[in-house]
């Protein structure tokens, strides 16, 4: 066999188990680490009331996990809503009318790409178009990104009565010197000291409170609705994320992928019930 024709034959090889390596198909138990199927790993997360399904933005294997796991609760009966780290509140509007079948994708698109400018469409797409056609409510969680920006910039003591209104009225951004260690594992990037440090944490603590009183506040006003979490592995992981500053002792369950430092090793209870195991 001539040599580019084999050369040909092996790189068509290499991309199939490339491919079929992509989805993930097995997650870890971690309470007593033994590695279960998805299916099982939905059945039995699948009664809770808050589901956080943690990811790599850019990753599709993880997108296509949180719909079949979204598929998977609608196939049980559950009422779903889709809590999304992707918008802001000032967006609700325009996510309402896209689940009730009112907006045009092209009008839809133009939101995402606003709210999430960085990952192309695509990448949610699928679970966007789940949403409009099974009347799925999509819920934007996330704090202004301006006033984000402040934060990091100036840290939470320097926002002004107005940006304070447009934020949960009991959200103060605290963080401890354990969130700060945990910002230091987790974010190696930002620096590990000083008042730009700690201001760059208080952001991240104001996205995760405000992300879990929004939460919090739509359970309450739906209390038969089961919330799927769509968010970053940083948010969605239970010490130093979003379920830590969960309200009323809500009971939730937590789906991560690999995400610094945590792997199969290091992961704890405390940050997860299932890590998602990846080939690659």
């Amino acid at each position: 066999m001539p040599i580019h024709h084999l050369a040909r034959l092996l790189l068509f090889a290499l991309l199939t188990v490339l491919l079929c390596g992509c989805s993930i198909s097995q997650a870890l138990r971690v309470r007593d680490r033994t590695t279960v199927d998805v299916d099982s790993m939905i059945a039995d997360i699948s009664d809770a009331p808050v589901i956080f399904l943690g990811e790599r933005h850019d990753e599709p294997a993880h997108h296509d996990l949180q719909l079949r796991v979204l598929k998977a609760l609608q196939a049980q009966g559950r009422d779903i809503a889709i809590g999304m780290e992707m918008f802001e509140s000032v967006s609700q509007p325009a996510l309402d009318a896209w689940s009730a079948g009112r907006v045009p994708e092209e009008a839809f698109r133009k939101v995402y790409q606003w709210s999430w400018r960085h990952i192309p469409w695509g990448m949610y797409s699928d679970i966007f178009f789940f949403a409009r056609d099974n009347h799925i409510p999509i819920v934007a969680l996330n704090a202004p990104r301006g006033i984000v920006q402040n934060v990091a910039q100036r840290g939470f003591g320097s926002l002004k009565a107005a940006e304070l209104a447009d934020l949960p009225p009991d959200v103060d951004a605290r963080v401890t010197d354990q969130f700060l260690n945990f910002m230091r594992g987790s974010f190696p990037s930002h620096g590990r000291s000083g008042d730009a440090f700690r201001h760059i944490a208080e952001a991240q603590m104001l996205r995760n409170m405000v992300m879990a009183r929004r939460i919090y506040d739509y359970l309450a006003a739906h209390p038969k609705k089961v919330m799927v979490v769509i968010a970053g592995g940083g948010h969605a992981r239970g010490g130093g994320g979003v379920p830590a500053e969960l309200r009323g002792n809500q009971n939730y369950r937590i789906v991560l992928p690999p995400v610094p430092p945590l792997d199969e090793e290091s992961v704890t209870p405390e940050d997860a019930d299932y890590l998602l195991v990846e080939r690659f």
